[in-house]
């Protein structure tokens, strides 16, 4: 087996081509698809080197440490050839090097290859995938540098706004011609956006989980897949499915049964407000890099005074028992209030690491908070 890895390992360093991976040797498109199947294999092999250690033989004249430097440089440039075809609004298209649609299922894949890439532990309990600043999109318009967790936070973000889109769907993919690829979209963006560290149990991915259900056949012991031409069993249906209940069942036990939400602190980053506008109804309309449009977020009363507070104020923020005061609440409430708030507008952003208020303790102000965006 670890000869066949190896022999793997020299195929596709041969089969590279600009920005990835081709979909048929000879031509040097790069496939979406294929770059992102390669570079989460790539991803797991290295993982495995990792806890294999260094200089263990695997074939002949190839060693753990050898090989783990050749599959490094791989992911390097499957990394860079997804970043290259990124959309401003974090996800893929369904073609490279053309201006299509975002496609679900393109987005999906790269979001699983790319969030393995983040997620490796190596040696020390360090991340084995720097994390910096690189070149994100190119092909499409202006180039911008993101880190690899920012990346992976707004695709998963990306799939969970536009659930409707894939949760009861099967996509094509014709991504070459001569090629067609069937992707189960509505087993492949529950995988991703779990694997990126979403609870299973979010209200956006119900219609995906009871579709799932619905398509088991006890007969066949296998599931269906959806389709205008009627319900049949398959082996890519099994497997896309049993993919994403896998995902789901790995993060449920680290997160626990009862939990109510939350994200793996390795393959998320906290994303940056740049602006707040006070709307009408209590609404507050966000702005955020790399985002085609802001984001609204609506509050409850006291939620929304609290930002109309702060946002009315100096830009350093202000002290808790001033914000106590003006909200007619005691010091010792405002703390909840301001989680509250955070929780609210991390919702609004499909659970994704966010804070509009945070702590401050700026010189003549104390212990206090102050608004993100100003």
């Amino acid at each position: 087996m670890a000869e066949a890895v190896s022999w793997c390992a020299d195929w596709l360093e041969d089969h590279r081509v600009d920005h990835g991976w081709p979909e048929v040797l000879g031509l040097d498109d790069t496939s979406l698809h294929q770059t992102a199947l390669a570079l989460r294999a790539l991803a797991r092999l290295r993982d495995t080197l990792h806890e294999f250690g260094p200089g263990l033989p695997v074939a002949p004249g190839v060693d753990t440490t050898s090989l783990l430097k050749r599959t490094e440089s791989m992911i390097s440039h499957g990394v860079h050839g997804l970043l290259y075809h990124r959309r401003p609004s974090g996800a893929w298209g369904w073609r490279t090097y053309v201006d299509t649609e975002p496609s679900p299922s393109k987005t999906a894949l790269c979001l699983l290859a790319l969030s393995s890439v983040c997620s490796g532990i190596g040696a020390g309990n360090t991340p084995t995938y720097p994390d910096e600043l690189q070149e994100s999109g190119g092909v499409h318009g202006e180039v911008r540098l993101r880190r690899l967790p920012e990346v992976v936070t707004e695709a998963r973000q990306w799939l969970l706004r536009n659930h409707h889109r894939w949760e009861t769907f099967v996509e094509d993919d014709k991504d070459v011609q001569g090629t067609a690829w069937e992707h189960m979209a509505y087993a492949l963006g529950a995988e991703a956006v779990v694997r990126a560290g979403s609870n299973p149990r979010d209200p956006r991915l119900s219609r995906a989980w009871r579709l799932m259900d619905e398509l088991w056949d006890a007969e066949a012991g296998m599931w269906n897949e959806p389709g205008a031409s009627g319900r049949r069993a398959t082996v890519r249906a099994v497997y896309s499915t049993v993919c994403a209940y896998r995902a789901a069942i790995d993060r449920l036990a680290r997160i626990g049964l009862d939990a109510p939400g939350g994200s793996d602190k390795v393959i998320t980053a906290e994303i940056r407000i740049t602006s707040v506008v006070l709307g009408a109804g209590g609404t507050i309309v966000l702005g955020v890099p790399d985002r085609e449009s802001p984001v609204r977020c609506e509050l409850s009363q006291r939620l929304f005074d609290l930002v109309k507070v702060l946002h009315d104020g100096p830009a350093g923020g202000l002290p808790t028992h001033r914000i106590a005061e003006a909200l007619f609440v005691a010091p010792s409430s405002v703390p909840k209030y301001v989680q509250r708030l955070n929780q609210a507008v991390s919702t609004a952003f499909g659970d994704t690491p966010i804070r509009l208020c945070a702590a401050t303790s700026a010189d003549g102000i104390g212990r206090g908070y102050r608004l993100a965006g100003r």
